[in-house]
């Protein structure tokens, strides 16, 4: 089971970054990329009464209620935990109950929804692209650091208290490729926070992020949501430590979510450094893995191996709790 995951993690991984290899950047069409500068009254994504829902397609909203297990306490408490830990680089406000969230405030859930809400021109250019690409069967790629562009959204009205760091929200990079050899779209984007002042005694704890996704150019659409088959999503804390959330949507209806270098978890009685969920939504069942100052990788006799007490190397049969979950419509 151990190996089968890794394997898993890692033919995400390789087949997300397949799309940005250089090679597939040809064709006869030029980069459309050009700066963005966005200003948006707030920062903070709600469902809204009478408008389209948002919160359905933010990326961690799957998980978030997917953890909730199916009779009480079967977790140990491991799901409100994590939850706990994940609104603070989310910027989640949780509902009455907690096992669900009724607004956020992150930066790649941001650009997610400009994207698919069709908001900036040059962002449809590059859907267009791709659309175009697909037609054609020809290589292309949108991409900002190749043309020096810059996105950057700005927040008019914060609803937060946000500092001034924390209320202009720089992206460094964008990216659309179409691998005509695979029939697949890639898209990346990453983000880089601003540096806070030297007095702001509460920073925002994301430092940068970044996510990417693999769509079918069967179904790639120029407007409203893309539903990538894989995706990919990072977030590197201030204090907290980093998130790592892997999601399969054709196939295997699975999700694995790893923290790393935490702090402030605390689990079964035990702060863990270490956290992994793998929520099979198929099978309703979450595994959650745990450790506490195990280094990923061992020394021996001069050659580097896998540790398997890191919680990211444990195998089935290792979980701190596994258990029922509730259903997610959605993802059976």
């Amino acid at each position: 089971m151990r190996h089968s995951c890794m394997l898993v993690a890692t033919s995400i991984v390789t087949l997300l970054l397949a799309g940005c290899d250089p090679d597939t950047s040809g064709g006869g069409y030029l980069n459309p990329a050009t700066d963005v500068d966005l200003a948006l009254e707030t920062f903070r994504l709600r469902d809204t009464e009478g408008l389209e829902p948002v919160l359905q397609y933010t990326t961690f909203r799957d998980l978030y209620r997917g953890m909730e297990p199916a009779t009480e306490g079967s977790d140990g408490g491991s799901a409100m935990a994590i939850r706990n830990h994940l609104d603070d680089f989310l910027g989640t406000e949780p509902d009455s109950g907690g096992s669900d969230y009724i607004s956020l405030r992150n930066p790649l859930d941001l650009i997610n929804e400009v994207i698919r809400s069709g908001q900036v021109d040059n962002f449809n250019e590059g859907r267009r692209l791709m659309r175009d690409s697909i037609e054609r069967d020809e290589a292309a790629s949108f991409n900002t650091p190749a043309n020096d562009a810059l996105i950057r959204f700005t927040e008019t009205r914060s609803e937060d208290n946000s500092s001034q760091a924390d209320s202009t929200w720089i992206y460094v990079m964008l990216d659309w490729t179409y691998n005509p050899a695979m029939k697949k779209v890639f898209r990346a984007s990453q983000f880089v926070a601003r540096q806070p002042a030297e007095d702001d005694e509460s920073p925002a704890e994301v430092a940068s992020a970044a996510w990417s996704g693999r769509f079918s150019s069967k179904t790639f659409g120029t407007t409203g949501f893309n539903q990538p088959e894989f995706s990919a999503t990072s977030y590197t804390g201030r204090t907290l430590g980093n998130v790592e959330l892997l999601q399969e949507f054709i196939g295997t209806q699975r999700d694995t979510l790893t923290l790393t270098n935490a702090s402030g978890i605390v689990i079964n009685g035990e702060e863990p450094d270490c956290v992994k969920v793998i929520i099979n939504y198929g099978e309703t069942l979450a595994r959650v893995f745990t450790s506490k100052d195990e280094p990923a990788m061992l020394e021996e006799g001069g050659a580097r191996t896998r540790n398997p007490q890191y919680c990211g190397n444990q195998r089935s049969g290792d979980e701190t709790f596994i258990y029922t979950t509730i259903i997610i419509e959605d993802r059976q």
